[in-house]
């Protein structure tokens, strides 16, 4: 996932994915709160679910927008920019709950967590440079590219969770580190098959981790919160992008993008029950959300040009002059 996440595609979209990306993240919780709590949750819980359910697939969002050839499009540059921003909301927020005891917020663990968080930061930056001087050495055999970036992340993870943090972080964070490095492709192209195989385990833990003796109370809340994640992610993606002046199929494209939970709202939420903040069936809710949402969302972007050639005429509404898109495209001819 984090070698897809290319630091220099916020050089050329990066107001706009930090824009719509923390917006997104800002709006869908302050949502998600009231409707939560409607639903019958708990104060905390809600809280929890609410900023859980902001957070969108990567893993899922990569693979179809490779399998779409939409990764450089200009909605795929903006939609990977949104993404990396939430991942990195979300590596932000796990930090926080982490340093939580009991429920309340203790400055003794959050303080020296955020440090040991920024030296994790520091060294994948440092790691960076190193690699971008003398990675050109490593290239020359493909077989030990392919075993160093494998080992790479191997020893991010290990530090991540050393640190405190979990191994998800400390893998992301070694993927954006080789991400914009010259040889990214020919490591992704190496690594493929083991993230086809491991996108595969994804969903079978995302199985297990659905009880299906509460089920039946969790169907109607899974249904509600999939609905607003399904239709609302796009909507608040949609009206944003469009306020920053983007034609209407490139914000309804990427609004598309953002109808899931993430891999990232699973862990923050078995992170919580792990702490004792939530109680287990929050984590089977969650997982039934994704199931929901994940399936849904599949279909919607891969068939995303032809729903909006049926939802065209209904959304002249949040488009505007279009100034910033075309200044975009005449940058981009430029160029050529």
């Amino acid at each position: 996932v984090g070698l897809n996440m290319d630091l220099r595609v916020l050089r050329e979209v990066g107001k706009t994915s930090i824009i719509a990306g923390v917006g997104q993240v800002v709006f869908t919780a302050a949502l998600g709160y009231p409707l939560i709590k409607w639903l019958g949750f708990d104060p905390l819980s809600s809280l929890y679910l609410s900023i859980a359910l902001t957070f969108s697939s990567t893993i899922i969002i990569v693979k179809l927008l490779t399998d779409k050839n939409d990764l450089d499009a200009l909605y795929g540059k903006i939609a990977i920019g949104i993404l990396l921003v939430q991942d990195f909301i979300a590596i932000l927020l796990l930090i926080l709950i982490v340093a939580m005891d009991a429920g309340n917020l203790s400055t003794h663990i959050f303080l020296p967590l955020l440090g040991k968080g920024l030296l994790l930061f520091a060294i994948a930056y440092g790691a960076h440079k190193l690699f971008k001087k003398y990675f050109d050495l490593v290239a020359r055999s493909q077989e030990l590219l392919y075993v160093v970036a494998i080992a790479w992340c191997f020893l991010m993870s290990m530090l991540a969770e050393q640190f405190g943090f979990s191994l998800e972080i400390g893998s992301f964070l070694a993927g954006v580190t080789l991400a914009s490095l010259p040889f990214n492709l020919d490591i992704a192209g190496k690594v493929k098959p083991l993230r086809d195989f491991f996108i595969i385990i994804f969903f079978v833990i995302l199985g297990t981790q659905l009880t299906l003796t509460n089920i039946t109370s969790l169907l109607f809340p899974a249904l509600i919160l999939s609905l607003f994640i399904l239709i609302g992610n796009p909507l608040v993606v949609l009206v944003l992008m469009g306020l920053l002046g983007y034609r209407s199929r490139t914000s309804f494209l990427t609004g598309l993008v953002v109808a899931q939970i993430s891999e990232f709202s699973l862990i923050m939420i078995a992170l919580g029950v792990k702490l004792q903040h939530l109680a287990p069936e929050i984590l089977s809710l969650t997982t039934l959300v994704g199931i929901i949402t994940i399936a849904g969302s599949t279909y919607m972007i891969t068939y995303g040009d032809s729903l909006y050639r049926w939802c065209s005429p209904f959304l002249r509404w949040c488009e505007k002059k279009n100034v910033h898109e075309q200044k975009l495209s005449l940058h981009a001819r430029g160029k050529k």
